[in-house]
């Protein structure tokens, strides 16, 4: 996994083979980001094959979700690329709004500091979570819409965008590619 994320092509490959046939051959894998704080949360791979797009999702204690998609039935995609201030807004506000309800209830109480000063390490714990709700909302990365409505989703970290823009050329290339060698889906 280390070397996974650390971009090896050899490891992500290794990733990927579990849930690709042998026969299928891998252009590109990729590692695309983390999604949440301090290196924790869910961490985000993708893969194009000459037949298909992959995602791959790992979270922190083991989950993983896997999604594909076959080239010759793309119907659409999208790379989602929100502000800053969308991300960083919600964690901010759930800081001040904490540490605020802390010091209004110690202050009209007539209680000691140390409770504003006991919530505060507690409400920065909890801004991983207040992140992942805000990705909920707020996407980040490619979204390929496959016929039938599948979406396969690809978490992009911000710095990671020009890999969504890779991905995202080759999966229309591969596709034309695909359609010319089986005829129209």
């Amino acid at each position: 996994m280390a070397r996974a994320k650390a971009d090896d092509p050899r490891a992500l490959e290794i990733l990927f083979a579990q849930f690709v046939p042998p026969q299928e051959q891998i252009v590109e894998t990729r590692y695309m980001g983390v999604m949440g704080m301090w290196g924790i949360g869910t961490h985000s791979f993708a893969a194009v094959t000459t037949e298909r797009v992959a995602s791959l999702r790992i979270g922190l204690f083991g989950a993983v979700t896997y999604q594909d998609g076959s080239l010759e039935y793309v119907n659409s995609s999208v790379i989602f690329q929100p502000s800053r201030l969308k991300l960083y807004l919600p964690a901010t506000v759930w800081i001040l709004v904490t540490f605020a309800a802390a010091l209004t209830y110690t202050i009209g109480l007539g209680g000691s500091l140390l409770v504003p000063l006991l919530v505060l390490p507690i409400a920065l714990l909890l801004v991983p979570l207040v992140v992942r709700l805000t990705y909920r909302f707020v996407k980040s990365g490619l979204a390929i819409w496959i016929r039938e409505g599948l979406l396969v989703s690809v978490f992009i970290d911000r710095r990671r965008i020009t890999l969504a823009n890779r991905l995202y050329r080759l999966c229309s290339e591969l596709r034309d590619e695909r359609i010319r060698e089986i005829g129209h889906p």
